[in-house]
């Protein structure tokens, strides 16, 4: 008799532990409402890890265009990506509290300018006097 109640005890168990394989499978466990969770790709920027979207839709600038953060305007600036009105606001106060910039990165002292976001803006930023001629 002991032996009949722990073969259906088995028996039950086994079934449970396949209908909860067979329903991870299908995306019918996830907690997150079936959506995957990607922690690392290759190939993938900073930029589409962070929003999650295509980075070739994000850029509102030209590849080519340049922004001299420590000549540009509050509109250049917000046309960077990530980068709003507050932001650039910022961006402008801190320039004007500083005497500029003295390298890109120092863009990160920036309240709001993570090394993430930094990651973002970094290939659109120059502080070079004349930023036409310098062929970047």
């Amino acid at each position: 008799m002991k032996h009949l109640r722990f073969a259906w005890l088995l028996l039950a168990i086994v079934c449970v532990f396949f209908a909860f394989c067979f329903g991870m499978s299908r995306g019918k466990g996830n907690a997150n409402g079936g959506q995957k969770i990607v922690t690392e790709r290759t190939g993938v920027s900073v930029q589409e890890r962070l929003t999650g979207a295509d980075p070739s839709a994000l850029p509102k600038r030209s590849l080519g265009a340049i922004v001299n953060i420590n000549t540009a305007e509050l509109d250049e600036l917000t046309s960077l990506p990530g980068i709003g009105q507050k932001l650039a606001q910022r961006i402008l106060d801190y320039r004007g509290q500083h005497g500029g910039f003295s390298c890109v990165e120092a863009l990160m002292n920036v309240d709001g300018i993570g090394e993430g976001r930094f990651e973002m803006i970094r290939n659109y930023v120059t502080v070079e006097e004349d930023n036409e001629d310098s062929g970047r």
